[in-house]
């Protein structure tokens, strides 16, 4: 859905600021290329998993869905990327989502966001992003989300990123793909 590329969409959704709802080519965006790390903190709440599913994934090592995680991975930005990237944002995702309230300006954007999925899962948001500088990035969202049927359950998800520059060489990194550097 809209969240699969959290990890680099930070870095992206910054870097997009002034065209991104054109269909002409877009301008550079104004950070550098490169390397970028992202730390994403994402505060859920509202979700209710069975006791035993608990302890199951307790007893596998696995981080119990829920409450405060954090995240810091790395994602590659090429100009090529880049434009990709605006390109994709403009198609449609497998969901029923429409944007309004759009600020943008050269060095911020925000929106809202409702989505509408196949299952009958409704969700809402509000998303923030600012160009600090052009090694510096930071945003937040706030998502509610419903899910219809027996077993709907009403979440809640606060998000806050913080991205910085890393280098000019991506190492290992490929554009598109993000690496997870730490997960808790």
């Amino acid at each position: 859905m809209f969240l699969r590329h959290i990890p680099t969409c930070m870095i992206l959704l910054c870097a997009s600021l002034a065209g991104a709802q054109t269909a002409a080519p877009a301008a550079p965006p104004p950070v550098r290329m490169g390397l970028w790390e992202t730390s994403t903190t994402t505060q859920i709440s509202g979700l209710q998993l069975p006791p035993d599913v608990v302890t199951k994934l307790k007893a596998m090592g696995r981080s119990v869905p829920g409450g405060t995680h954090t995240m810091v991975s790395q994602g590659c930005l090429t100009p090529e990327e880049w434009q990709k990237q605006m390109a994709d944002m403009n198609k449609p995702t497998g969901t029923d989502c429409k944007t309004t309230n759009r600020q943008v300006t050269p060095h911020s954007v925000s929106f809202n966001i409702s989505c509408k999925s196949e299952n009958g899962a409704t969700t809402n948001g509000h998303w923030e992003m600012h160009v600090v500088d052009k090694e510096h990035g930071q945003g937040s969202a706030h998502m509610t989300s419903s899910t219809a049927g027996p077993n709907g359950q009403n979440l809640t998800m606060d998000m806050t990123f913080n991205s910085h520059y890393l280098s000019s060489n991506c190492g290992d990194v490929k554009p598109g793909d993000a690496k997870i550097i730490h997960r808790n």
